[in-house]
């Protein structure tokens, strides 16, 4: 194995040493730099909203918190103004940033450019239905619109390069009129972008009730329509899943949502509580026994894995420092802080943990569940309940199903550990590198 880094060391190092060039690359870490405190506010109110002050929240639940602390309605209320204004707006930030940061490296009006790009987002995402509750499609300013947000920042952010409306630093002899007329010889840009996303919202409502974004479900729903096999139709779904999110796209397995109304699920309970047994459900494998218990700890990819990785093996105190941020959140199945913070989000070395560790967890799990050593996890369980105690809680109190979660878990980060020293190597080798041809 270290001979095999020893090889490819030179050459990670030599991509990422061109990777710090480019100003998409960069555009994309300053980006993620700048929001991530907001990121992090967000999903710690996130995490104390959906786990303590909602009534179907793990610890809520188990010790009856709305019963005991004063004034549980007003402070959850409170939590969701902070969750909107942050995490849920995370989209919005940055097509800002990313617009701005890529008008700047052309030496172009990055204001301007960073509110066209915004307004442009604003108005993709228009809810043309009629009696619609927000003039917006509010769910894709999260993480479910990251992805389109930073490709309409790149492109809007290089159309301006166009323009005549030069980048000048702040100086103290300006003039309001002066500002105003900078700002003027970039307009016709701003207004023929806004013009074409109005046409093409436009256009997007013979297709979409979702609009843009919602293209991004059909493509990638249609591969495993076709798959008679179940655990074949499972790796492929939870695959293109983590892609999604990978990518930057929100994709249709989120743990944070309850997953509930599946005839497979339905069959399973119904079996369970009328004949007391769990090993001969109708349906041992499906998404909610191999899947959500044992392959989603901290979010999709397992990145709960990630975080305990990187506090075990890493060296980088700002690594470090983001990690423990996020393993609080990530105890209760709230990724973004690491998705952005670490980030995971379009990071090439992290691609390969990401997408493999959740298959080899939920191929443990099917063989457990085939070789009858545990029973198939049934019962629904709250969608903050911390990893490992998900399968425990999901078969009534199974200790194997417990031992093989944390199986999992402990697989999951040897596995995401080499690629965080990886990682660690190749940024600290490459800043030599870079700064040396600086």
């Amino acid at each position: 194995m270290s001979n095999l880094m020893q090889r490819l060391l030179p050459m990670l190092v030599a991509n990422s040493v061109r990777l710090r060039h480019n100003r998409i690359y960069r555009a994309l870490q300053q980006t993620f730099a700048v929001i991530f405190p907001f990121v992090m506010v967000g999903a710690w109110a996130q995490m104390l909203e959906l786990s303590v002050f909602s009534r179907n929240g793990f610890f809520a639940v188990i010790y009856n918190l709305d019963n005991v602390i004063p004034h549980y309605n007003q402070i959850r209320t409170l939590l969701l103004i902070i969750e909107t204004v942050t995490v849920d707006l995370m989209s919005v930030m940055a097509a800002f940033f990313v617009a701005k940061y890529i008008a700047r490296s052309y030496k172009k009006d990055d204001s301007l450019a960073a509110l066209t790009s915004v307004g442009a987002f604003l108005i993709l995402n228009f809810n043309a239905q009629r009696n619609a509750q927000s003039p917006f499609q509010m769910n894709n300013f999260g993480y479910r619109g990251l992805f389109i947000a930073i490709v309409f920042g790149l492109l809007i952010g290089w159309l301006f390069r166009f323009t005549h409306a030069d980048f000048e630093e702040p100086s103290q002899h300006y003039t309001i009129a002066g500002l105003i007329s900078r700002g003027l010889r970039g307009t016709w840009l701003t207004v023929l972008i806004l013009i074409s996303c109005v046409a093409i919202t436009y256009g997007l409502t013979f297709v979409s009730t979702e609009g843009f974004i919602g293209l991004f479900y059909v493509v990638f729903q249609v591969p495993a329509t076709n798959i008679p096999h179940v655990s074949l139709r499972l790796a492929l779904v939870t695959t293109i899943n983590a892609l999604m999110w990978w990518g930057g796209i929100e994709g249709p397995i989120n743990p944070l949502m309850v997953q509930s109304g599946s005839t497979t699920g339905t069959a399973n309970l119904n079996y369970a509580l009328e004949h007391a047994n769990l090993f001969n459900v109708p349906n041992p494998i499906t998404m909610n026994t191999i899947y959500h218990p044992f392959a989603s700890f901290g979010g999709v990819g397992m990145t709960l894995a990630l975080i305990i990785a990187t506090l075990w093996v890493g060296r980088s105190k700002p690594l470090r420092r983001i990690a423990g941020l996020s393993l609080l959140p990530g105890l209760v199945n709230v990724s973004s802080p690491v998705m952005i913070g670490w980030p995971v989000t379009l990071n090439p070395i992290l691609l390969v943990p990401f997408l493999i560790t959740p298959l080899v967890n939920m191929v443990i799990a099917w063989a457990a569940i085939r070789l009858r050593l545990m029973p198939p996890s049934v019962y629904t369980v709250p969608t903050t309940t911390p990893g490992p105690l998900a399968a425990f809680l999901g078969t009534n109190g199974n200790l194997v199903a417990l031992v093989v979660a944390v199986i999992c878990l402990i697989v999951s980060v040897l596995i995401y550990a080499p690629f965080v020293r990886l990682a660690e190597t190749v940024s600290l080798e490459s800043a030599k590198v870079g700064d040396h041809h600086d």
